[in-house]
């Protein structure tokens, strides 16, 4: 008789930047991941079928590792499944974290260590230190990008410039006005040809007109070379955004520190706000940070042969 055992792990659903159900980005996340191969690492992310999903596993030079994956294929960094990872662990007091305070961990990622600090408190705070930012103005072919965007050239907002955050290759492009933003429905095999093109991992399409008075930005993010038509709320591409928000003097900077409130999803149905805090150091650079909390919304197991 064959005996056929079963691998079972522990698989969550939370919803970051959010505190409430089924509002912000879902992320799926297994807290402990070990033994898993990278084609069930997709499968598991095609399953769970959110933007990402976060693998958390041991790491010989950090705290822990983090490794995401859409429904398509692997990501360089996520920034909404790294806020679900810590606010899982800490749910499940893992590395330390059994009573309330403020925890500091160093994590392994593709793009290098990042630093992320968890504020354990019955309303749980992660602070994501953005990867490092290096933001400069891009040249594109602008009737084939409105193309595929589906836009005007009036719709696009020229009093600031569009520009490539190198680093993770997202473009940024202001809207002019909140009503534009929504009704944006682009031709999705056009955007891929386009970002294939120019080798862009995601376009964050944002206006300084938002829902709530209190908020700097709204954003929409499409990331087709990902096979993610619309991402929810996207933390790693809040850090530049901030950034350029500074830079190109939408945020007045007079000091060495500012906290930007950013929106994001009320267009899709599934809102959600952060804070981005912005740094400059005495050599003028800058540094980003997101600071927000999650929700979980589904617990249970993934069984693999």
């Amino acid at each position: 008789m064959r005996i056929i055992f079963m691998r079972r792990y522990r698989i969550k659903q939370i919803d970051a930047f959010t505190d409430k159900p089924f509002g912000g980005n879902p992320a799926g996340v297994l807290t402990s991941a070990e033994g898993l191969t990278d084609k069930e690492m997709l499968s598991i992310a095609k399953e769970v079928n959110a933007s990402e999903t976060a693998f958390i596993l041991h790491s010989d030079i950090a705290d822990f590792r983090i490794r995401w994956f859409t429904p398509k294929k692997e990501a360089l960094f996520c920034g909404h499944a790294t806020i679900a990872s810590l606010y899982a662990l800490a749910e499940e007091e893992k590395f330390g974290m059994e009573k309330d305070g403020k925890y500091t961990f160093k994590v392994e990622t593709k793009i290098g260590v990042i630093t992320a600090d968890v504020i354990k408190s019955n309303k749980t705070q992660i602070i994501l230190h953005s990867p490092k930012i290096a933001l400069s103005r891009e040249n594109i072919d602008m009737p084939e990008f409105l193309g595929a965007l589906k836009v005007t050239q009036d719709e696009i907002d020229f009093t600031f410039p569009i520009m490539r955050e190198a680093n993770l290759d997202y473009l940024y492009v202001p809207i002019n006005g909140l009503d534009t933003l929504k009704n944006i429905d682009y031709d999705y095999s056009k955007l891929h040809k386009f970002c294939e093109r120019y080798n862009f991992q995601g376009i964050n399409l944002f206006t300084t007109e938002t829902f709530d008075k209190d908020s700097t930005a709204h954003s929409r993010f499409f990331a087709p070379p990902y096979g993610v038509r619309e991402d929810p709320v996207t933390g790693s591409a809040q850090g530049p955004l901030g950034v350029y928000l500074l830079i190109n003097g939408i945020i007045e900077f007079t000091g060495s520190e500012v906290n930007i409130k950013s929106e994001q999803g009320d267009i899709i149905g599934r809102p959600g706000r952060l804070v981005i805090n912005v740094t400059r150091d005495e050599f003028s650079c800058f540094s980003s940070k997101i600071i927000s909390t999650a929700v979980t919304v589904i617990e249970g197991e993934i069984y693999l042969l």
